[in-house]
């Protein structure tokens, strides 16, 4: 039988699992996982992957990557290749190491891409081994850094922080009793044509031109009004031409006035 065509993403974001042949181990101390990050670290880089989360399980790995198909194909053929061999060689292990391809799921859209954030962040919860901001080889500790961490980040952690408002859903959770890592939006989630809709309705056809024009003041308040009716910083960095930094400042500082103002 041939083998199932992967399926494309139009986001280019990808759930990607890796598991451990007849569910045996990946990993048999911490060596093994840091070479694993390691190998992660300086492939992704070779083959333009971002990687926006990563748990390593005991007998699997998940990652959530942002990239084109051929470079995804590219970067787990060679990170898998490079692991089993290292893995054989320092256990003295034969035959492969894990179970048949890697499994690569589309991520749509951003309700899909928060759940699966969740999922991976909360998989060693969910399996008894460790609460998700306990456990040390996921990057929860990157989305919710500890005053000691010392490791150099391997996240691009600012496109799931900019759907939710920086820390909330990870940070202000930890101290409530409710389940850690909600990651509930904290806006109404709406798709790009609905963005699009609401813009000019506000501020007219060529909304991106009447936004980018006005006075700094007006436009960062624009920005956040559009921001609290739905719309992601990365939706209005491509709806408007604004640059993600300049947008994410104008939501940070109004929502901080608004928190101070009591609102």
């Amino acid at each position: 039988m041939a083998r199932q065509r992967r399926q494309e993403s139009d986001t280019g974001l990808y759930h990607v699992t890796s598991r451990g042949a007849g569910r045996r181990n990946l990993f048999e101390d911490d060596d093994d996982r840091s070479l694993y990050l390691s190998k992660l670290r300086r492939l992704s880089s070779e083959n333009d992957v971002s990687i926006h989360a990563w748990c390593l399980m005991n007998n699997h790995v998940h990652l959530l990557l942002a990239c084109d198909l051929a470079d995804l194909t590219a970067l787990m053929r060679a990170l898998n290749t490079a692991y089993a061999q290292h893995f054989n060689g320092r256990h003295g292990h034969v035959g492969p190491v894990f179970q048949g391809r890697f499994t690569s799921i589309p991520i749509e859209d951003e309700p899909h891409l928060l759940e699966t954030v969740r999922y991976i962040h909360l998989n060693p919860q969910a399996a008894g081994i460790d609460a998700a901001e306990s456990f040390p080889w996921s990057s929860y500790q990157e989305y919710v850094p500890s005053p000691d961490a010392g490791c150099a980040p391997l996240c691009d952690t600012s496109l799931v922080l900019g759907m939710l408002d920086d820390f909330v859903g990870f940070h202000q959770v930890k101290g409530m009793e409710i389940e850690v890592l909600d990651l509930t939006p904290v806006r109404p989630y709406r798709s790009d044509a609905e963005v699009a809709a609401v813009a000019r309705k506000l501020f007219g056809e060529a909304y991106a031109d009447a936004i980018s024009s006005m006075p700094k003041a007006d436009r960062d308040a624009s920005l956040v009004r559009l921001h609290a009716q739905g719309a992601s910083i990365r939706q209005l960095e491509r709806l408007t031409g604004i640059g993600r930094g300049v947008i994410q400042t104008a939501v940070k500082e109004g929502n901080a006035a608004k928190r101070s103002n009591g609102s």
